[in-house]
């Protein structure tokens, strides 16, 4: 009976043990589980940043070409203005 009474000890013990070994390993696991979530988020994000410079480089062109456009718009605008003002001017009298 004491014998019988010892192994229930051991194996409950061992049972405890064994349960506290799976609770670790699915720790373990989760832990991996997140750090190739993290891993696989990081990575979208580099991705999405590097998208997102190649988009801004293509906004500043466009910006750029923009402010030629409309420096070269203006010169212009200003040339005709001074001509008619030229034509006014002589018409007038002047």
């Amino acid at each position: 009976m004491a014998d019988t009474r010892k192994l229930d000890e051991v194996l409950n013990r061992f049972d405890a043990a064994l349960r506290q070994f799976e609770a670790a390993v699915e720790r373990q696991n989760e832990r991996k589980s997140n750090e190739e979530s993290l891993e696989a988020a990081a990575e979208a994000l580099r991705l999405d940043r590097s998208r997102l410079a190649q988009e801004l480089d293509g906004v500043r062109s466009k910006a750029n070409d923009l402010v030629n456009t409309n420096q070269k718009a203006v010169g212009k605008i200003d040339a005709a203005m001074s001509r008619i003002r030229a034509v006014l001017h002589s018409n007038s009298g002047g």
